[in-house]
């Protein structure tokens, strides 16, 4: 029985704004059989560099925050232009409302940074066989906690408001005006049971809503 090309082994791309972590990631990648490490990624623009030379299979190991971009941004251009790709979150425990929201937007799989020697292997190794893959302990934690009561756009503003931009940043990245932002922030704050940005923002990256 012949082997299958070496584009039939799915190339993996890891993205996060911080270099390091991506070699950190790539290291463990590179030990795994089914797989091949491509390249990293710090901003949007050599993302979508890497992704628009890709051929073959591919899977993309996502941090939740690149130099330029959210999550949610990432995944809504991945979503359009690249929903070929399959994509694996990772996240600190600190930042479980990410893993909520790249499970909304559709992500293959999640992964926290504390598990990631365990279960990295296993999801990879699920993903080249084609299967989506939630772990068990997250997907516990996410169906035990409440109804998110949270919109998408309050999402946005929130993710804005832990990457420190102002409240007149936030309305020119979102195309809004800054009163429409502060309406937002104090229906987020209502939401939330909260009177400050910093503890909104607490409450948000802890996966407390």
């Amino acid at each position: 029985m012949s082997q299958p090309p070496e584009t039939e082994t799915p190339e993996v791309i890891v993205a996060d704004r911080q270099l390091i972590v991506c070699q950190g990631i790539g290291s463990l990648v590179a030990q795994i059989p089914e797989v091949r490490l491509g390249q990293f990624a710090t901003d949007k623009a050599s993302l979508k560099k890497l992704l628009s030379g890709l051929r073959g299979r591919a899977i993309l190991i996502l941090g939740v925050r690149l130099a330029d971009g959210d999550l949610t941004q990432v995944l809504d251009f991945l979503r359009k232009d690249y929903p070929e790709v399959m994509v694996v979150v990772v996240a600190e425990d600190t930042e479980f409302a990410f893993i909520r929201t790249a499970i909304k937007a559709g992500a293959n799989s999640v992964c926290m940074m504390s598990q990631i020697l365990t279960s990295l292997p296993r999801i990879l190794g699920k993903l080249v066989e084609g299967h989506s893959i939630v772990p068990t302990d997250i997907l516990r934690k996410l169906t035990s906690e409440n109804t998110d009561s949270l919109s998408r756009r309050e999402h946005e503003i929130l993710a804005l408001l832990v990457d420190g931009l102002t409240n007149f940043q936030i309305s020119a990245r979102l195309g809004l005006s800054e009163n429409t932002v502060k309406y937002y922030l104090k229906a987020i704050y209502q939401k939330l049971d909260v009177n400050s940005r910093g503890a909104a923002i607490a409450k948000y990256v802890a996966g407390n809503y």
